[in-house]
């Protein structure tokens, strides 16, 4: 539904980069609410960028007439202090989008942190959502978990881009995939357990692990991992560059998200779960709160019934084992995706939420 404004808006959101699920989020989460008020376009979050964004919102106004007012900022990502700073001294901070809460995302996958550091991102993140009038989250134990304030926060959940990744011909032999950010703490090592006790009932199973370095640490990790799993010629570990997305999905027959029990992890909705779906597989997950809400309300999947390697390995081989029942939960799935996660159709809802509050 469009619903016009009338104010000027500079909506800062992710430019051309697609590595991972913050960016895919970043990029997208906005853009219907910029394509919707005419908003100009901030490619980023460095002070440079703001400012040559403030300073175009702010040129001159289609109604002269009018009483000039300060424009509306919506950011995809929280702010540096000196870009905090300009949005607040120049326009009004309007919506800020808090998808991460990044002390509890390092404690949850695993990521050491000088106590510095630790300091400095608590102050960071409580100056942004101090300053910004309405907090957008990915789900309510997303939010409650990071103590956002209910009446300034408005639920928009990670979603897909069904457009870009398309189901794909099944492949040859039975495979297991997995994509996702390369560290501790997201599960890795239970779903190769897993998928060799898999392999003691189907020998053919193949296993893809689609990992990304997300810093230095994740490199590491990745460099490690792979030197562990090198005498394994039925693992594959490759990164699934964004624009391949589809086509390396496709080379799944069951898509798997392993986390393990984490408070921070079952608030999570992760993009790579609505990314599984659209490709048409069925998903395998373990327990957690907001992915078994959205696998379950889908009939998208099968979730584990524990924690362990033991539990992914049953109810993957039951989705390996049954062609039919893969079948219909990977139709749902890609139904649910485009019906309800596409990200237009969960930008175009937050659209609508943000536009009635600024002119209200």
């Amino acid at each position: 539904m469009s619903r016009p404004t009338t104010h000027d808006w500079l909506v800062l959101q992710e430019g051309d980069r697609r590595r991972w699920g913050g960016d895919l989020r970043r990029a997208f989460i906005f853009r219907e609410l910029a394509e919707r008020s005419g908003a100009t376009i901030g490619p980023g979050w460095s002070p440079a960028i703001v400012r040559a964004g403030l300073a175009t919102a702010s040129g001159p106004h289609r109604l002269p007439s009018l009483r000039r007012r300060r424009p509306l900022v919506a950011s995809a990502e929280s702010l540096g202090a000196p870009a905090l700073h300009e949005v607040r001294r120049r326009a009004v901070p309007f919506a800020l989008d808090v998808h991460d809460d990044p002390v509890a995302q390092f404690a949850a996958v695993g990521v050491s942190a000088r106590a510095e550091r630790l300091l400095e991102l608590r102050a960071g993140f409580a100056a942004n959502l101090n300053a910004f009038a309405w907090h957008v989250a990915p789900s309510a134990t997303f939010a409650e978990l990071t103590g956002l304030v209910p009446d300034r926060t408005i639920l928009a959940p990670n979603g897909t881009d069904t457009s870009h990744v398309r189901p794909g011909p099944l492949p040859a032999e039975p495979t297991i995939g997995f994509i996702s950010g390369a560290a501790p703490g997201r599960g890795i090592e239970t779903l190769v357990e897993a998928a060799r006790l898999v392999r003691e009932q189907l020998p053919g199973v193949r296993l893809r692990l689609w990992l990304v370095a997300t810093g230095e640490s994740g490199r590491g990790y990745l460099e490690a991992l792979g030197a562990e799993l090198a005498a394994d010629a039925w693992i594959r570990i490759a990164p699934a560059p964004y624009e391949r997305l589809g086509e390396e999905l496709a080379g799944a027959t069951v898509l798997c998200i392993p986390h393990p029990a984490n408070p921070y992890l079952d608030s999570a909705m992760p993009v790579k779960l609505f990314d599984s779906m659209a490709a048409g597989r069925p998903v395998v997950v373990t327990p957690r709160t907001e992915t078994r809400a959205v696998v379950e309300r889908a009939d998208a999947g099968l979730v584990a019934s524990g924690e362990r390697a033991e539990d992914l390995a049953a109810a993957l081989l039951t989705v390996l084992a049954d062609p039919q029942l893969a079948a219909r939960l990977g139709a749902n799935g890609r139904a649910a995706a485009e019906r309800d996660y596409d990200w237009s159709v969960i930008g175009d809802r937050l659209a609508d939420e943000l536009l009635l509050r600024a002119d209200s």
